[in-house]
């Protein structure tokens, strides 16, 4: 009841925000064109957005970046949410807060982890001889035996997928071990049907226009698989292929992990004031993979939203609804510290959080600029307010569903609450139309860091992230400040 009424009035109060964005768009300029004629809009009658927008800049966030990359360089090259970079990135985040004047909870969040002890290739009968090839295993998938896997390498003909049986036909693939291409049916299904024909071992490769990038999988439906899966680059799958096709190539492979009990953490701080009837819920996730330090996945956001509290603090007693900053633990795990949270709060709790905002990768190096919206209901009148900021700037954006990347927000999504954000784009790759209004690259993947060694601080793309940090704050501003558009009785 409360909820349904919440976003009736949020819709009705975003016809005076676009007003006033349109009111300051220099004239002629159409939706979604940039219009270079408007640096720096006239002040809006939203003083508290205005002011965070400002003081929530390029520079400021980016220096967060740089202690993230410090805690990175100092922690094994990582800020994986099972290492000592997430603990220490933890405590840098936990710091700042307090001397602003915060009270910081660290909420304890149990999860099943998965370790990798082991993960070797080894390829024979090649023309060049044997050579060590670098695997990852897929987490929560079966171990070989210990002594590992020694079969024959075997292809697909061209154009097979995997994803049917049919695929397999006049292929000898018992007993052996399969390379082919990851396919849109999903490699859980392709490693199902391999299984299916006889296969012991699965290996998987993803084209991208970065051939030499590898991304580690995960299988989060552990009885599904039946057989060790790892994934190798691109550039090393071509060749696999190639020598499978030849019929000579063996493979020695080993993959040998566990699943483990842990513990990781949600960083909460919440303004002081504000109605407790009305939260507004800024988040991002903290941790990285434990492959990279993760400084646009998603330290660029864990920064802005830093930022965006640190510029809140002095007016934390002022603001009409109360505002609730949350750093994620374990987002990378596919959502663990958001889906806990939401599972656990109690659900009068659940229905005071009116609005949820989220980022992710919001300065990838060939970014694009996309508005999450779902075309209905409270979450598109988020997605019309990121809109009519933008506008107003005269800076270029693509609307795309929030279940087009996954992130935190899913899980507030999932049970009803409006939620809207931001993200620069991971592994698909930018259009020629998107690079007329972005620049960059095109044909090329929006982060071609994503998941690799290199989301360091070099890969950060600073015009991304000075102008879609301010952008956060000025709608969390925003929200922060409604009054009887957000603000309901309780029933």
């Amino acid at each position: 009841m409360r909820r349904a009424t919440t976003l009736r009035k949020l819709a009705a109060g975003v016809g005076s925000l676009l007003l006033t964005c349109t009111l300051v768009q220099s004239a002629g300029a159409a939706p979604n064109e940039p219009a270079p004629s408007v640096k720096s809009p006239a002040p809006t009658d939203f003083p508290l957005a205005d002011r965070l927008a400002s003081r929530v800049t390029g520079p400021d966030v980016y220096r967060h970046l740089q202690a993230f990359q410090r805690i990175a360089d100092a922690s094994g090259g990582n800020r994986g949410y099972d290492r000592i970079g997430f603990t220490r990135s933890v405590s840098y985040v936990s710091g700042l807060l307090k001397d602003a004047g915060y009270k910081v909870v660290e909420q304890k969040v149990p999860y099943t982890d998965f370790d990798v002890q082991t993960e070797t290739l080894k390829v024979s009968g090649l023309a060049e001889g044997t050579r060590d090839v670098r695997v990852l295993m897929t987490r929560f998938t079966p171990s070989t035996p210990l002594d590992g896997v020694e079969a024959p390498l075997v292809s697909l003909p061209g154009g097979r997928t995997g994803c049917t049986a049919a695929d397999y036909d006049g292929v000898d693939v018992k007993g052996a071990v399969v390379i082919t291409a990851r396919n849109a049916c999903g490699y859980g299904l392709q490693q199902q049907v391999a299984a299916q024909a006889g296969a012991r071992a699965m290996l998987l490769y993803y084209p991208t226009p970065s051939p030499e990038n590898i991304y580690r999988l995960y299988g989060f439906a552990p009885p599904a698989y039946t057989i060790p899966v790892a994934s190798v680059a691109q550039d090393e799958g071509e060749a696999l292929v190639r020598a499978a096709a030849g019929g000579t190539a063996r493979v020695q492979l080993t993959l040998r992990g566990q699943e483990v009990s842990r513990t990781t953490v949600n960083l909460t701080a919440e303004t002081s004031g504000g109605d407790p009837d009305n939260v507004v819920l800024l988040g991002s996730h903290l941790d990285s993979v434990p492959e990279n330090a993760g400084l646009n996945d998603n330290g660029s956001t864990a920064a802005a939203v830093l930022q965006t509290a640190l510029a809140l603090a002095p007016q934390q007693n002022a603001v009409k609804n109360k505002v609730r900053f949350v750093w994620w633990g374990a987002e990378e795990l596919i959502n663990v510290g958001s889906s806990y949270y939401v599972d656990h709060l109690p659900d009068s709790d659940l229905r005071r959080i009116a609005a949820v905002l989220n980022g992710e990768l919001i300065a990838s190096p060939n970014y694009a600029r996309f508005v999450w919206d779902p075309g209905t209901g409270g979450s598109h009148e988020i997605a019309n307010l990121f809109a009519g900021y933008f506008d107003a700037r005269g800076l270029p954006y693509d609307r795309q569903s929030p279940d087009a990347i996954g992130s935190d927000h899913l899980a507030f999504e999932a049970v009803g609450v409006p939620v809207g954000g931001l993200d620069g784009g991971n592994l698909k790759v930018k259009t020629p139309e998107q690079q007329s209004r972005y620049g960059g690259t095109a044909g090329e993947m929006y982060d071609h860091c994503y998941h690799q060694v290199c989301d360091q601080l070099g890969s950060i793309n600073k015009e991304a992230l000075g102008t879609n940090a301010p952008a956060l704050a000025w709608v969390l501003g925003r929200l922060a400040t409604y009054d009887e558009d957000v603000r309901t009785a309780t029933s």
